[in-house]
């Protein structure tokens, strides 16, 4: 299935199932509601601020029969995405796949080249299964090698081998090779940035955004959604 058969199947009415599947991005840290997951036995489903949860609010508007499957996991490497795939994706039969990894693998650090293959071993098995998907960039993180954001307590990271960006750029490069929708989060908050917003009161550390951050993730999502024609 392809993004315009998706789409088509939203805006008609019929049933779709989507999965939203990564890291702590995913799961909903640090959105409004995390404080009370984090006491329920981290229930995503409590994190009502998070941009799948608002994901899930917009597209059953405009379609109840829409589905939408949170599939975070708070640490989780695309390695761990992928062992898990099959569980977690594949178990749901998803018509859409929203598919973000990348944080995990560059602390850890994992190579470059291993979170590719994991990465693109994922997209294939997507196809296999007849899901469209769509990925997205998360950031923009505060480092000291690159921009703090007017964040005091950026990641320390002059001795990893790759920076950020590489992560960021393989999906943007992942998604034009194989003509899939990229909804570009940090590069639209990066550009809010550059315009003049402060955005150092919206980190909860230099990795992750509040609410602010969550908002602009999911008004991206939903943009690019938007942007998918069909008949």
């Amino acid at each position: 299935m392809n993004s315009a058969e998706w789409k088509r199947k939203l805006m008609k009415g019929e049933p779709v199932t989507v999965v939203a599947y990564g890291d702590s991005w995913t799961y909903g840290s640090v959105a409004e509601g995390w404080y009370e997951a984090r006491e329920a036995r981290m229930d995503a489903e409590l994190i009502h601020g998070s941009w799948v949860l608002q994901l899930r609010r917009h597209l059953q508007s405009l379609n109840p029969q829409a589905v939408v499957h949170n599939r975070g996991r708070g640490g989780w490497t695309s390695a761990q995405g992928l062992e898990a795939f099959e569980q977690n994706v594949a178990a749901q039969q998803p018509d859409l796949l929203v598919l973000n990894f990348g944080i995990n693998d560059w602390k850890r650090p994992i190579p470059l080249s291993d979170y590719r293959a994991n990465m693109e071993r994922m997209l294939t098995r997507a196809e296999e299964l007849g899901c469209a998907c769509l990925l997205w960039t998360s950031g923009p993180l505060s480092t000291e090698s690159g921009q703090t954001y007017g964040w005091a307590s950026p990641v320390v990271d002059g001795a990893f081998p790759s920076s950020f960006d590489r992560f960021n750029d393989s999906l943007r490069e992942f998604a034009a090779a194989r003509a899939l929708p990229l909804a570009d989060a940090e590069r639209e908050i990066e550009a809010e940035w550059r315009s003049g917003t402060d955005i150092s009161g919206w980190f909860y550390d230099a990795i992750h955004f509040t609410q602010q951050g969550h908002d602009r993730i999911f008004g991206c999502i939903r943009r690019t959604i938007e942007s998918i024609g069909y008949r």
